[in-house]
């Protein structure tokens, strides 16, 4: 900079400026050059006799000022030029977002979230190309429905889920019986399953799709944009900054709405401008983040998956669907997303999962049952975890006759014999519909029976109001202080005057008890893993359990349950239904009475003809074996009668026969009626 200030000034003194006058007018002073962008300053510049020209600036003006005014002019044109930039960008900004308005405002700005007028609902735009439908064509697609209203929300919510994902073809429902029997789809094949259905309103479908030989259950939700995505991240962490902890105390019937006053209450300070839409789709995420099941919240939520698994990080997750059996999901935790995920769930469970103890089972806020482990300690590939959910509405014995798992015949045996307090253990392997059986047996517990029911997590759904759930617990510390058992709590149950004990699942040490409370006439209901009759004695005289054979044989039934794969899908059937008759006191060995027997080239059950609990019962009770038989035929008619007119439901079920136990005649003319 000095040298050419330097420069500059020896070209000032060489080239003197030259008036029209030819009279050379000398500075008075001395020259000096700022550092600066101005023009150079003269000092004590007085001259006698002022040209006319240096009175017109205008028009003369010296070189000096041409040579320094020549980089400010450059400066202030790149600054115009800089300018004219940032204008056009923010112009192409301001084009863009009222492009995207004008988009938003066509595709949400109508909707309505409440259900009202089916006018109020989401504009679809049309695809390009597209022709749109004539009205006579409308009105032959529609949805017929008995109910109108009940029709407004659904059509909104297929013009919610057209925007979200206008390639997918979207259907209401899935276009068959959905149960607890697994069945194909009749006349699709496998490979060419593509269907998409409601979840959850109004933001949750599922997609399943066979895709590269194999199939994939893809999780449909509302898209956010990045500037959503960004928006909806400052929304989190003010939340968590509020301590959203706090709304857990509320009434849980109030923290939805506990939710939304915190959720607008940082719009508010936040001075966001959302619309209706981009609200509505802001507070479902924070929703399924803060009061749902965060990643899987769509899988916890669909009536047709029976279990969640994930194998680890970096992994998809799997579900068990009802319909298509093990499916691939397209949810993937990573390492420190899926340990966090871990402990949260064992935290709302009320359980302490660490690595010291990283195993622990959990029963989930919705009652699901769940197995977690942390880290690499047991599992190399990191935490895990297997959710086995139950329906909310425990599947009934009119279900288990309306899937074929049994038939009427069978399901009136099951009756009478529960009736009359006999003791029946329901086994089989992983999945194939123990504790679904347990349920289902524990309808026909008379109202009046005490029932007392043992289990390491909640899944017994009954309908007595004399009835004490009791569950087992995990001790504290390292040492295990205060760890309860099903062993204490089967000795604990004993004291209780119970008449009939309920044990989740038999597998212990308490089995030793369970058989001595049978043989001294309290009647149990219970499950066991065990595949046939001889697995099921060689498992409960081995370790753990060790049971005596004598002691054994005080059971009266054992039900054997699978899951049979039919083509593609699987199938829950009972193979057989066997009686325990007596211990052979010669030989020692169990004499057994296969009443029922599943024949699977016709699917139905074929009944032996004689019971040796009829027998019994007519002992004890002084009864005609061959009354019990027909009433056994006249429960299976009334059983059959309900299934036909579709009482399925858990409740009605349960109070059809109670009243049918008060009164038989009023309550079989009902049911046929």
């Amino acid at each position: 900079m000095e040298e050419y200030l330097a420069e500059m000034e020896e070209f000032a003194r060489t080239h003197r400026p030259v008036w029209e006058t030819e009279e050379e007018v000398k500075p008075q002073g001395d020259l000096i050059l700022s550092d600066s962008d101005s023009e150079p300053l003269i000092l004590d510049n007085s001259c006698t006799e002022v040209p006319p020209s240096v009175k017109e600036p205008e028009k003369k003006k010296s070189l000096l000022d041409k040579i320094f005014g020549r980089k400010k002019k450059e400066e202030t044109e790149k600054k115009a030029s800089r300018e004219e930039e940032r204008k056009k960008r923010r112009e192409e900004r301001r084009e863009k977002k009222r492009k995207k308005e004008k988009k938003d405002k066509e595709l949400h700005e109508t909707t309505d979230f409440t259900g009202g007028n089916i006018n109020d609902g989401l504009i679809v735009p049309e695809k390009p190309g597209k022709k749109p439908e004539s009205k006579k064509k409308e009105k032959t697609n529609k949805i017929k429905r008995k109910d109108r209203n009940q029709s407004k929300p659904l059509q909104i919510i297929e013009k919610i889920k057209k925007a979200f994902s206008p390639e997918i073809d979207y259907v209401e429902e899935l276009p068959f019986e959905v149960g607890e029997v697994q069945v194909p789809i009749p006349g699709v094949p496998q490979r060419k399953v593509k269907i998409t259905y409601l979840v959850k309103e109004p933001f949750q479908y599922a997609h399943v799709e066979y895709i590269a030989d194999d199939l994939l259950y893809t999780c449909i939700e509302p898209p956010l944009s990045d500037g959503e995505q960004q928006n909806l991240m400052i929304v989190e962490n003010a939340f968590d900054k509020m301590a959203h902890a706090e709304i857990l105390l509320v009434a849980e019937e109030d923290r939805t709405s506990a939710l939304r006053d915190r959720f607008n209450l940082i719009l508010e300070i936040y001075k966001m401008r959302l619309t209706d839409f981009q609200k509505e789709k802001f507070f479902y995420y924070l929703f399924k983040k803060y009061m749902g099941f965060g990643k899987i919240d769509i899988l916890m939520n669909d009536p047709y998956i029976e279990d969640i698994t994930c194998n680890g990080p970096n992994a998809p997750i799997y579900v068990n669907h009802r319909i298509y059996g093990s499916v691939a999901t397209d949810i993937v935790f990573e390492e420190i997303e899926l340990n966090n995920f871990v402990m949260r769930m064992a935290q709302a469970a009320g359980r302490h999962i660490s690595v010291l103890q990283p195993i622990r089972d959990a029963t989930l806020t919705d009652g699901s049952r769940a197995n977690l482990t942390l880290g690499k300690e047991v599992t190399k590939k990191g935490s895990t975890f297997t959710i086995r959910r139950f329906r909310s509405n425990p599947v009934s014995c009119i279900d288990l006759l309306r899937y074929n798992t049994f038939d009427a015949t069978v399901l009136a045996y099951f009756w009478l014999m529960v009736e009359y307090k006999r003791s029946i253990l329901a086994a089989g392997g992983t999945a194939s519909g123990k504790t679904t059986t347990l349920n289902a047996l524990g309808v026909f517990i008379p109202p009046e029976y005490k029932i007392v029911s043992i289990e390491d997590t909640a899944e017994m759904n009954l309908m007595h109001p004399n009835w004490t759930q009791s569950i087992t617990r995990t001790g504290f510390g390292s040492g295990g202080e205060g760890n309860i058992e099903l062993y204490d709590l089967l000795k604990a149950a004993l004291r209780q005057r119970p008449e009939y004990i309920v044990v989740g699942e038999v597998r212990g040490a308490e089995a030793g008890t369970l058989f001595q409370a049978i043989s001294v006439g309290h009647p149990c209901l219970g499950t066991i893993h065990a595949g046939s009759i001889h697995e099921l004695v060689s498992r409960v005289e081995s370790e753990p359990m060790n049971v005596p054979r004598n002691l054994f044989a005080s059971l009266d039934l054992v039900i054997f349950n699978a899951m049979i794969k039919v083509g593609e899908h699987f199938i829950r059937r009972a193979l057989r239904i066997v009686e325990i008759v007596e211990l052979d006191p010669e030989r020692g060995d169990l004499i057994t009475n296969p009443v029922f027997k599943w024949n699977p080239v016709s699917d139905t059950y074929e009944f032996s003809g004689n019971s040796s609990m009829f027998e019994d019962i007519s002992e004890e009770f002084g009864i005609d074996p061959d009354s019990l038989m027909r009433e056994m035929h006249q429960r299976a008619e009334f059983l059959e009668a309900l299934a036909r007119n579709g009482i399925t439901d858990y409740k009605e079920v349960a109070r059809a026969i109670r009243r049918y136990s008060k009164d038989k005649d009023a309550q079989v003319e009902e049911a046929y009626t």
